[in-house]
Order: structure tokens, then sequence, then C-alpha cells
């Protein structure tokens, strides 16, 4: 799965903290949301969610799919080429449901791509 910003394990310990500003947790979310309450223990070894999860996520927890990839230096981020500052660029400038569209279509293309 590509990811812009962060790694699989920076998903759990972001949608810990989200849960949190929330006051509920993953797995009261999972619950919420209808989801297997073991998903949360996959998450936290490693595994994502599908796109449909993640976009379920983010809009119960109110934030973007890319908060659940944001780090303490995400906004320090560097591009190593021409292609990744112009992405970058344009991700910054985008509003919270804009980036939010951005990672859903960004999932949608590397799909297509391992297929």
């Amino acid at each position: 799965m590509l990811l812009i910003l962060g790694d699989e394990m920076k998903f759990a310990d972001n949608l810990k903290h989200l849960c949190k500003l929330k006051n509920t947790t993953p797995t009261g979310l999972c619950r919420e949301l209808g989801l297997s309450t073991s998903k949360v223990s996959a998450w936290y070894n490693g595994a994502l969610p599908k796109e449909k999860v993640m976009s379920q996520l983010a809009e119960k927890l109110n934030c973007s799919v890319a908060d659940f990839f944001a780090d303490d230096n995400s906004e320090m981020a560097e591009a190593t080429n021409d292609d990744e500052h112009d992405i970058l660029r344009i991700y910054r400038a985008l509003s919270r449901k804009e980036k939010h569209e951005f990672m859903a279509m960004t999932y949608r293309f590397e799909e297509c791509e391992s297929n």
C-alpha cells in the first residue's frame, strides 16, 4: 500500500490518538461501525484496513484518511524529486475533505496498478 506520510505502525498509533480525542477507542469505534473488533489487533500488528474501512473510520472520527498517517514531522517531509515536490505542494494546499478524496484516489490508483 502506498503511504505518503508515515508507515503501518503510525496508522495504529494515530488511530488510537484520534479515537482518544473523540472519547472513544479503536475497539469501540469498530463496534459502532459494525466491524469485527479483531481488526484492531491486526492493525496494531501492522495490517492496514481497506480503503472503504479507512473512509468509514475517518468519517466517524471527523478527520481525513491522511490523518491516520501523519507524524510529528509531516509538515517537514521533503521531496526527493520534482514529482514528489509537486505532490506534496498540491496535497498541503488541499482542504481536509480534498485530502481525504486525494488519498481515496491514491488507493484506487494503487489497486489498479497491483492488478
